[in-house]
């Protein structure tokens, strides 16, 4: 995959930012960037039908504090602007994540900033320590800054897809490969920064984080996670297609998928998703936020088979507890 496809060529502050992002993470005596006239947080559309923002979409970027843009620096910055603040959180506040579960966020973290220097500033990824901090974290910040983070990975994840598919169609198996870890490493990243934010007492999600959230609010609102849906659909058969030398690869990006799910459920679980519904659905509905999860997961692990066809609901989008 041609590493430039992820933005456009690097700008010097973008790069230089970058730099010293890259250099914070892997020490935490470094001081973390000033990214504050790059703000607000960012996100590059989708595709075109994003322009046309309804109601639900408009509501759910608002929440979040999300301003989408075709402008070509977009995705830069909101990976400059999510990062900062996932590092920024950590820094400040007690977090519970195993190394296991930090490990895959970092390197995620590190290769995506990797995108916005030049090529001989490049390095490879080696283990960053997780921030340690003893104050307790304010629930509805860590939402908010995880949440952005999850935003921007989501859209790493198409850009591998996306690759994927443009070097399948032209048999280029070994770039397609290319494109297809990356957006596997993304996915594992963004399994890990759902983790990370929920990672506070569920009493404070009950008591700040949910309340705060408009009715019927929801991740089947988000764009990004339309185009993931689609993208999954048409992956299917091109996964199908890869020679078998390749197979581990298809594999891993399956297993992966199932495992963002899983965590998806148990996050859900643990803020009482097992007896309670979504927000999407009827306060009184006797179908728990879990069951809807469960249910999407099968049918996304469906859509990396060829010739699986989904329609309505199922179709969609993920579900938000």
């Amino acid at each position: 995959m041609q590493r430039q496809s992820l933005v456009s060529p690097p700008s010097t502050i973008g790069s230089d930012l970058a730099m010293c992002l890259r250099r914070a993470m892997d020490d935490e005596e470094v001081p973390l960037p000033d990214v504050r006239n790059l703000q607000p947080p960012i996100m590059a559309n989708s595709d075109e039908s994003a322009l046309r923002l309804d109601t639900a979409q408009a509501r759910y970027d608002a929440y979040f504090g999300v301003r989408r843009t075709r402008d070509h620096d977009a995705l830069a910055k909101g990976v400059l602007i999510a990062f900062h603040g996932v590092l920024d959180n950590l820094r400040s506040a007690q977090s519970h994540l195993a190394p296991v579960q930090w490990h895959p966020l970092a390197a995620g973290i590190h290769s995506t900033l990797n995108f916005l220097l030049p090529a001989d500033r490049r390095t490879c990824y080696r283990y960053s320590p997780l921030p340690r901090a003893h104050r307790a974290a304010d629930p509805a910040g860590r939402w908010q800054v995880g949440h952005r983070a999850f935003f921007v990975l989501t859209q790493c994840v198409i850009i591998g897809l996306r690759g994927f598919l443009d070097a399948a169609e032209r048999a280029a198996w070994r770039d397609a490969v290319a494109a297809l870890d990356y957006g596997t490493a993304m996915l594992a990243a963004s399994e890990a920064c759902l983790r990370f934010t929920a990672d506070f007492h569920s009493d404070d999600y009950r008591r700040t984080v949910r309340p705060a959230m408009p009715p019927e609010f929801t991740g089947l609102a988000s764009a990004d996670h339309a185009c993931l849906i689609a993208l999954l659909r048409a992956v299917g058969p091109a996964l199908r297609a890869m020679p078998a030398e390749f197979s581990e690869h298809r594999e891993a990006l399956r297993a992966t998928l199932h495992s963002v799910y899983l965590a998806h459920q148990g996050i859900c679980a643990r803020f009482d998703g097992d007896r309670g519904p979504s927000l999407r659905m009827a306060p009184h509905s006797a179908v728990p936020a879990t069951a809807v999860l469960s249910r999407l997961a099968r049918s996304r692990s469906r859509l990396l088979e060829p010739q699986i066809t989904l329609s309505g609901q199922e179709a969609s989008g993920f579900a938000a507890e």
